[in-house]
């Protein structure tokens, strides 16, 4: 039985994760297990790179506020939510993109909207004067720490098999990201904090 197949059935006894696992790395120290298809992320990446989400100046917070002013009593978060979608799947259609491409854009755009429900916990709405309150701010401080550090939210650590740490990654998390500050920006018109 090779090395994936033992860690399958590991992952299923173990955690009971019962889809498909792949193996997409291992070393001496580590195994890195994918539910992904080989050259997703950089499917991801391409289709990130033709919507042109991430530009300066920022389309999300533009199609943000617009949507604001049509919507005044939207939450923040979820205005910002359905303005990236809405412009995901415009700029997908302009640009030859499938629904397929959308989708891998908006599951990721869903993710951080539900982040960003738990650190904007006071539900500012769009039309309403708005600073974002100090414990919002330590939440948002929280979630970076563990987007960054050991704790990492984009990563998921399943313990120790056969003497190798076992880990799946998110691999759009470089772009998780990027969206969660852009996020930021357009609920609070602040930058996000340090």
């Amino acid at each position: 039985m090779t090395t994936e197949e033992r860690l399958r059935r590991w992952l299923a006894s173990e955690h009971g994760i019962a889809e498909p696992r792949r193996l997409a790395r291992e070393d001496d120290d580590s195994l890195l297990v994918s539910k992904f298809p080989p050259g997703f992320i950089a499917r991801v990446g391409e289709t990130v790179e033709r919507l042109d989400l991430l530009a300066d100046p920022d389309p999300l917070a533009a199609a943000t506020a617009n949507r604001a002013r049509r919507f005044p009593r939207e939450s923040r978060v979820e205005g910002w939510r359905a303005a990236a979608c809405d412009l995901v799947r415009e700029r997908a259609a302009d640009r030859g993109l499938t629904d397929e491409d959308a989708e891998l854009v908006t599951a990721g755009i869903e993710s951080v909207a539900v982040l960003m429900h738990a650190v904007l916990w006071s539900e500012p709405l769009a039309g309403d004067p708005y600073e974002p309150a100090e414990a919002e701010r330590d939440a948002w401080r929280d979630a970076l720490v563990r987007t960054e550090g050991a704790g990492d939210i984009f990563t998921r650590h399943y313990g120790s098999f056969e003497g190798r740490a076992v880990v799946a990654h998110c691999p759009g998390a470089p772009y998780a990201r990027a969206l969660l500050e852009s996020a930021w920006r357009a609920c609070t018109g602040t930058p996000p904090p340090a």
